[in-house]
C-alpha cells in the first residue's frame, strides 16, 4: 500500500495545499493522502483562526483520506520540535511510505544534501553564524545571512523542508521525502488578515487578540519573573522583559511587539506567550521528547469512509496508540503520558469555549465529539469498549 503524508497547519487551507494534495497523490501513486496536522494552536505562537475540525473538513473536501492530529507540544513549537515530531507521527503511523511537502525550489536532492550537512554540523556555517552574531545581527538574521554564506536554503519552506529531512535521516526512517515546488496562490497570512477584519460577531474566527485577558490573568498570575522561567522557550532574560513591560500590556499583539527586541523576534515572543498561557512547561517537553520522541499517541481527527482499508491498516502496524476513542486514552497510556495528552485536550477545550463566546454554540469536551466521517457517521475501527 502506497501512502503519502503531508505535514500542515492548514491555516486556513487554500488553493497550495489543495495543489499539494493533488501533487503528492500524482506523483508517489499514493492510494491515500494522510495529512498530520497543527490542532488548535499553530507554530507562529497563535491560535488557528478556525478549529481543528473545520480545517479537517477542508482537508477532506480537498482530497486527504485521513487527517489525524500533530500534538499540542509539537504543533507550538520551533522548527526543530515540530519536525521531529511531525516526522515521528508519521513513523510511528507504520504506514506511510512517502512525505511530500511544499518548497520554494522543488529541488529534492539539493535539500536532502543541505540537510545532511546540516546533521554534521557544518563548520562553515556555524562559523559564518558567530560572525554575524558578532556583527551584531539578531539571531534570525545571522541565522538568514549564515545559510547563504554556507550556501544553505534561506527561504522559508525550504527551511522546514531541511528540517524534516534531518529528522528522517536521524532516525533512519525509510520514508521517502519529495518536494513539492509551492505553486503562486494567495497565502494564508493574508486570508487569515481578510478573514479577521471581515469578520461578524458570530464568526468563529479566532486570533491572538481574543485571548489577550487569558494571557494577561496568566502573567499576573505567576507573581515573578522566575516563575515564568519553567515554560517552554522563556529564558531568564525574556521573562524579565515580560515582566517589565507587564505594566504597559493592552492587548497580546500590542504586547508581543512592545516585549520584542533585536534578540526575540515577533514570532518567539508570541510562542513563548502560548506556551505560558496554556501552560506548556520545559520539563514536560524534555520528558514528551526524551521518554515518547514527541509522539506518545496518534489521534485521528477524520478520514474519508473510502479510507477504511488504510485505517484498518493503521490499527495493525501502529506503534504507538491510535486513540481513535479517548475513552480508552487512560488505559493505552502511561499515567504520565496520559497527563501530557490531558494538557492537549484542556486546551482545545479552551479553544472551543472561546469559539463559543462569538458563535453562540455550545463548546463540547474533547472526550464527547465524533470522529468526522467524509459523507457519512462517526464510526471506529478498533475493538468495541
Amino acid at each position: 500500500m502506497r501512502v503519502a503524508g503531508i505535514i500542515a497547519e492548514c491555516n486556513p487551507l487554500h488553493e497550495g495545499h489543495r495543489y499539494l494534495i493533488k501533487e503528492a497523490r500524482d506523483k508517489t501513486c499514493a492510494e491515500y493522502i494522510v495529512v498530520a496536522l497543527s490542532g488548535d494552536y499553530v507554530q507562529r505562537g497563535a491560535p488557528s483562526i478556525l478549529s481543528r475540525e473545520s480545517r479537517t473538513e477542508a482537508l477532506l473536501s480537498a482530497g486527504a483520506d485521513l487527517v489525524v492530529e500533530l500534538p499540542l507540544y509539537a504543533a507550538c513549537s520551533g522548527a526543530d520540535y515540530f519536525a521531529r515530531g511531525a516526522v515521528a507521527l508519521m513513523e510511528n503511523l507504520g504506514v506511510v511510505t512517502d512525505l511530500v511537502f511544499g518548497s520554494e525550489t522543488g529541488d529534492t536532492d539539493s535539500l536532502m544534501e543541505v540537510s545532511r550537512r546540516l546533521n554534521e554540523e557544518s563548520e562553515q556555517f556555524r562559523t559564518a553564524l558567530t560572525d554575524r552574531l558578532r556583527e551584531g545581527l539578531s539571531y534570525p538574521s545571522a541565522r538568514a545571512s549564515a545559510m547563504t554564506d554556507a550556501d544553505l536554503p534561506s527561504t522559508p519552506n525550504d527551511l522546514l523542508g531541511t528540517e524534516y529531512l534531518r529528522a528522517l535521516q536521524r532516525s533512519g526512517s525509510a520514508i521517502r521525502p519529495l518536494a513539492v515546488k509551492r505553486t503562486n496562490c494567495i497565502g494564508a497570512t493574508q486570508i487569515r488578515s481578510q478573514m479577521i477584519a471581515s469578520r461578524q460577531k458570530s464568526d468563529p474566527f479566532l486570533c491572538r487578540d481574543d485571548f489577550s485577558d487569558l494571557l494577561l490573568h496568566a502573567l499576573y498570575s505567576a507573581g515573578s519573573p522566575e516563575a515564568l522561567t519553567g515554560y517552554l522557550d522563556v529564558s531568564p532574560d525574556l521573562a524579565g522583559r515580560i515582566f517589565n513591560e507587564l505594566p504597559g500590556f493592552t492587548t497580546y499583539s500590542d504586547f508581543c511587539a512592545a516585549v520584542k527586541t533585536r534578540n526575540y523576534t515577533y514570532t518567539r515572543i508570541s510562542r513563548a506567550l502560548l506556551h505560558i498561557l496554556l501552560g506548556i512547561s520545559s520539563d514536560t517537553m524534555r520528558y514528551f521528547d526524551t521518554e515518547h520522541s514527541l509522539c506518545g499517541w496518534i489521534r485521528p481527527i477524520g478520514f474519508r469512509r473510502e479510507a477504511a482499508p488504510l485505517i484498518r491498516g493503521i490499527t495493525i502496524s501502529c506503534q504507538v496508540p491510535f486513540l481513535d476513542k479517548l475513552s480508552r486514552a487512560k488505559d493505552a497510556l502511561p499515567e504520565e503520558l496520559y497527563k501530557v495528552l490531558l494538557e492537549e485536550l484542556q486546551a482545545e477545550f479552551l479553544y472551543d469555549l472561546m469559539a463559543s463566546r462569538r458563535t453562540g454554540v455550545r463548546a463540547v469536551p474533547a472526550f464527547s465529539k465524533p470522529l468526522i466521517i467524509k459523507g457519512g457517521r462517526a464510526q471506529c475501527f478498533g475493538k468495541e469498549d
